[in-house]
């Protein structure tokens, strides 16, 4: 029986969540979505509900409680995660969540999952900005050297690692009591590289923002990256040119901001991308 509810915001689903208490004094989370709003995200419910049930229980996970349809809906139940999501990283954050990626990384992917390369889209993003032109003169200037860095990513990427996918500050609680913390949504996991989460964390430092200010954002990223092979950075500059092509291509259909919400975080990682592709070319 639910004897208490409290709304939650944020992450892009165009649906209900709320965590629930329960008589019996659990709190457990629930998120819900119409086909009939955007039937991707009813999707992505179902698919996160599969992914759920083959996670080994050792990964820092939310457990599936339950998925009902009705009708055009869709809802799932799952564990509380303790901890808070907060607006912006710090490092202990960082080196939180950055435990949390290694140790499910740490597992072989089940079976059940896709290679990552059918779970990222638009790794081709500076490739395609190459042939309709870039839109201002930090991309003139970066546009070809990104495209070549980021070239065989389906290759490059590959492996049998679980990857999450979707590491976001969004998608992560902290417990900083017990600096830990659990990956939410896992709609995307697949098999891939051990380091892409950590790759991904390290742009989203950057791209959401560092309670000390973009230096440290870029300081901290750049850290985490030269402690992972040089495919980690490669990710994080086809990370860039996603939020850049889907910017530029992919119109507003069902959030009226997510064009200005990728623009931005593609602006903030040029400071971090140009060091980086320094870095790649200067390897070779």
């Amino acid at each position: 029986m639910i004897v208490g509810h409290t709304d939650l915001h944020g992450g892009m689903s165009p649906g209900p969540a709320a965590g629930l208490r329960l008589a019996d004094g659990r709190r457990v989370f629930v998120k819900a979505v119409s086909a009939e709003v955007r039937a991707h995200n009813h999707r992505m419910i179902a698919q996160e509900s599969a992914v759920l049930d083959v996670l080994p229980m050792s990964v820092p996970a939310p457990r599936r409680l339950a998925t009902v349809e009705h009708g055009p809906w869709i809802a799932m139940a799952t564990t509380w995660a303790a901890g808070e999501t907060a607006e912006l990283w710090t490092d202990a954050s960082i080196a939180a969540v950055a435990e949390a990626c290694r140790t499910a990384s740490g597992h072989p992917a089940p079976g059940a999952l896709p290679p990552v390369a059918e779970r990222v889209f638009d790794f081709d993003g500076w490739a395609r900005l190459l042939e309709i032109g870039p839109g201002g003169v930090w991309e003139a200037a970066y546009v070809e050297p990104a495209a070549e860095v980021v070239a065989g990513w389906e290759r490059w990427t590959a492996g049998d690692a679980l990857v999450h996918r979707d590491v976001r500050l969004d998608n992560t609680t902290v417990a900083a009591g017990r600096r830990t913390a659990v990956l939410l949504d896992w709609a995307y996991a697949a098999a891939g590289a051990p380091w892409i989460d950590l790759a991904q964390l390290a742009a989203d430092v950057v791209a959401t923002g560092h309670s000390l200010g973009p230096r440290a954002a870029t300081d901290a990223a750049y850290r985490l990256l030269r402690t992972l092979p040089p495919e980690a950075s490669r990710f994080v500059v086809g990370l860039a040119g996603m939020w850049t092509i889907r910017a530029a291509t992919v119109p507003d259909t069902f959030n009226p901001s997510i064009s200005a919400w990728r623009r931005a975080r593609s602006a903030a990682l040029q400071p971090l991308v140009a060091r980086l592709i320094a870095d790649l070319r200067g390897s070779v």
